[in-house]
């Protein structure tokens, strides 16, 4: 799988480098109602569950491994002040079990004064372990839910809204093994946030670009390859300014072994404004590809998952970075893709 921290960690600081004067005036339980919410936690747990066996067994430990990455924001709820928060959630590494996987959980918010702030959420979770099961490889996806709870203690010295982040995750799958972690990190609760007036990519007309990088198969003895992708995309009106659409010509490049794939996918993304020049958001969407190392049907459908986050550098130039899952449901041939590029608006 794609060594996304170093590249999430550095995003998470960079943004916690624009410190806005809307977030230092307010009072701390009033941050929640304002913007996003990025956060980034490293950590370590167990799984266990009676179908380890078929699996071989081994070492339960998550090897210190863990990690997950969240971001959101808040929405109306009958249920009182919360959030609704994406998810990429890596299991670590017990032995002959490398599972992660994408979560949409509603979280509940609420501060204990002004020292800490507890948090409770749910949703639903899917995940992808790579595991050989009687000698054979797979890829191996399950629904099951991703319960967590976190007690948020702030840091002071550091941006408002900063704070260090102490939770507890519970992967439940009805029909896989089940896993424990506890996540130490830092989180950071954005102020309220709107586009710059001349980067404001809420206006209509489609952006076009590209971006390049590299792919892997999660599976072992294969390697990875250059991988690009070009792509259209339009930001939706004021009615649904945190969406945008997005369609995409992928070459996902030659593992040497199992996949040579190419296709078009559609995606609808979900946007979130962190600072004024800095959005982050997640997506998914149909992926038509025709994989030219299968010996069967070569063309075939899959699910593209992506975060990404990019910057306005002017009115009319976005550069970004991504990290995106081809999920293909039939136990093999997963990828991951980690893109940087830049998108153009043509006036």
């Amino acid at each position: 799988m794609i060594p996304r921290t170093g590249i999430l960690a550095l995003l998470l600081g960079s943004a916690a480098c624009h410190a806005q004067a809307q977030t230092a005036s307010a009072p701390v339980g009033d941050r929640d109602a304002q913007g996003a919410y990025l956060s980034l936690a490293f950590g370590n747990g167990r799984i266990y569950g009676s179908n380890l066996d078929a699996a071989g067994g081994g070492s339960r430990s998550m090897g210190r491994r863990a990690f997950e990455v969240r971001a959101g924001r808040e929405e109306p709820s009958p249920l009182g002040p919360g959030r609704i928060d994406f998810v990429h959630y890596n299991e670590g590494h017990p032995d002959n079990n490398h599972r992660d996987g994408f979560a949409l959980q509603w979280v509940g918010v609420r501060p204990f004064g002004n020292a800490f702030t507890g948090e409770l959420g749910i949703g639903p979770y899917l995940s992808m372990n790579t595991t050989t099961i009687n000698g054979r490889e797979f890829d191996d996806a399950h629904w099951g839910l991703l319960l967590g709870t976190a007690l948020r203690l702030p840091l002071t010295s550091l941006p408002p809204g900063t704070h260090l982040r102490l939770g507890v995750n519970y992967a439940w799958m009805p029909s896989a093994h089940r896993s424990v972690a506890v996540l130490l990190g830092l989180g950071r609760q954005f102020g309220a946030a709107q586009p710059e007036p001349d980067t404001e990519p809420v206006t209509g007309p489609w952006w076009f670009g590209g971006s390049v990088g590299r792919s892997i198969t999660n599976l072992s003895n294969t390697a990875s390859a250059n991988a690009g992708v070009l792509e259209a995309r339009t930001y939706l009106d004021a009615r649904f300014a945190h969406w945008a659409m997005s369609g995409k010509l992928i070459v996902e490049g030659d593992d040497g072994r199992r996949v040579d794939r190419d296709g078009i996918a559609a995606q609808l993304f979900y946007v979130q404004q962190v600072t004024p020049r800095l959005a982050m958001s997640a997506g998914a969407g149909p992926y038509i590809a025709r994989n030219d190392r299968d010996e069967d049907d070569k063309t075939r459908a899959n699910l593209l998952i992506s975060f990404q986050a990019e910057r306005a550098l002017s009115s009319d130039t976005r550069a970004f970075v991504n990290v995106n899952r081809v999920k293909t449901f039939r136990r093999t041939n997963d990828r991951d893709l980690l893109q940087i590029g830049i998108l153009k608006r043509f006036r």
